[in-house]
Parts: structure tokens; sequence; C-alpha cells
């Protein structure tokens, strides 16, 4: 029985992998080899930054594809293409208004580039041990302004998401380049260029499959996969996931911690259950 989707996105922090950030490799690879078999391009599509993604799935990393950066971001077979990118004079005004409007946050935040993201000295030590984890091509700086020549692709703070919505506004009220921001969940912010989220990067990689996105199964937990969930054909929140999520997609799948995503994939191989 063909199975009802030809390619695979999930997402990765409270979907595929567990809460100690690890995923079974063996399980992993026995998935991947059925659906090779069945000639479904499994994609991974994460708020985390490319440079994290490839250290994370360096086993598999020339048989899947990447849409990184919540949607910035684009590797498909190793090539990296950016969908919208910030003028560094856009960085620089958007960083001033979050230290004007919400001076707080300024020394959490994270210029993710090509080349690099970039932090400010002052960045608390707890928080530069995380920032490393998932940016480990970081720099850090006295000041933004010392920003060098780069492509520059996300923002990022560190600080409560009740302010996302007004953050957006506020600033997009005030300039020509209009913004997203989006979180995980967690006390995160995301901000990228409008128009850019997992659904509209996904739409552009399947082209290259001859797929769109009602071909897809997808899996997420958080905020910054609603825009994927919804497009899906086939979509599937996480038991963990937050409600909104729940609400938005389809299916509820097991938990993170329950491998979850390996679970429904399975049973879909396995032919007990169909779209």
């Amino acid at each position: 029985m063909a199975l009802p989707f030809k390619a695979v996105a999930v997402d990765v922090d409270g979907t595929f992998v567990n809460d100690d950030k690890k995923y079974d490799h063996e399980w992993f690879e026995r998935i991947l080899d059925r659906l090779d078999q069945e000639n479904i391009h499994f994609i991974i599509a994460s708020g985390r930054p490319y440079e994290r993604l490839r250290g994370d799935f360096r086993d598999f990393a020339d048989r899947i594809d990447f849409v990184a950066n919540n949607g910035a971001m684009i590797v498909n077979h190793g090539e990296a293409s950016i969908i919208k990118e910030f003028p560094r004079p856009v960085v620089l005004n958007l960083i001033y208004q979050i230290s004007l409007k919400y001076p707080k946050a300024k020394r959490s935040i994270v210029v993710s580039g090509v080349k690099h993201s970039y932090i400010l000295k002052e960045m608390p030590p707890a928080m530069k041990e995380i920032i490393y984890y998932f940016y480990p091509r970081t720099l850090e700086l006295d000041d933004f302004t010392q920003l060098p020549d780069d492509t520059y692709i996300k923002l990022t703070l560190s600080f409560k998401n009740s302010i996302r919505q007004q953050l957006e506004k506020e600033f997009n009220a005030t300039t020509s380049y209009q913004i997203h921001a989006t979180t995980s969940g967690w006390e995160d912010i995301d901000i990228t260029r409008q128009g850019v989220n997992k659904a509209a990067a996904l739409a552009q990689l399947l082209q290259q499959f001859d797929a769109g996105l009602p071909d897809l199964i997808a899996f997420g937990d958080g905020n910054n996969d609603l825009e994927m969930l919804r497009a899906a054909g086939i979509s599937y929140a996480m038991e963990n996931g937050q409600e909104i999520v729940k609400q938005t997609a389809k299916f509820i799948a097991p938990s993170n911690n329950d491998n979850g995503v390996f679970k429904t994939l399975e049973a879909y191989l396995d032919g007990k259950k169909d779209a």
C-alpha cells in the first residue's frame, strides 16, 4: 500500500529529540532505510541554526535535508540557500528599538549570521553556556555596532515571550522591513523577516522533489511549528506540545520522550495507519 505522503518534516526540540536532547540513532537509521525504499524525503525543520543541526545529524547529513533558523535557511544536499536576510542597518535598528523598550533583553540577544552568530560579552555566563551549545560558531562583541560583514538571517532573545506580538507590531510600524516574531514555547523569541517560517521554506524545498505541502507529513510541538502544521497534508502535534499546537494539528503523536515520531512513522510504514 502506497504511503499517503512523499516527504516527512520534523521539528527537533520537544519533537524529535527527548528532553535530554538525544535520539535513538539506530532506530532512526532503520526508519530512514525504509523511507528511502519508498522514495520518501526526510527533512529536519528547526529553529536551531544549521551549524548545530549539522552536528546533531552528522551520521545522516547526506541522507536528509534541513530547514534551519525557523525557515530562514534551506540546506538541500549540502547546498545552502537563504530565504530572506536582514540588512545590517535593519539589524542595528531592531537591536536599538529592543534596547529602548526592553532594556533587560539586550544582553540576551543572539544575532545569527551565515558565517557566525554574535552575542555581547556582557551576556551572563549561564546564558552563554546555553548559547554556545545551540550556536557553536559564536563570536563575542563589546557592542553590536561592531557587527562585521555577514549575511544576517535571525535575531533571538531570551526574554519573556509575552512581548512577542507587541515587539513585532511596534517595529513593523516604523519601517518597511517587516519582521515576524515567533517562539518555540520557551522564554525565547526568534525574529526573522516577515514571510519567513517553516511552511514557506518547506514549500520551496518540496518543489525540488516535485512535491508540495499537501504531500507532507509534519511533526511539531511549539508555536514556531504552527504554519508548518497548518499547511501539511498530514500533521501531528506531540503529546507534550503546547495546547494551541494540539488544536492546530490533525492528529496527536506520543510525546518526544516516548519516541512519538518514530512510532508514528513506523505505524505508517507497517500499514497500520493511513491518511
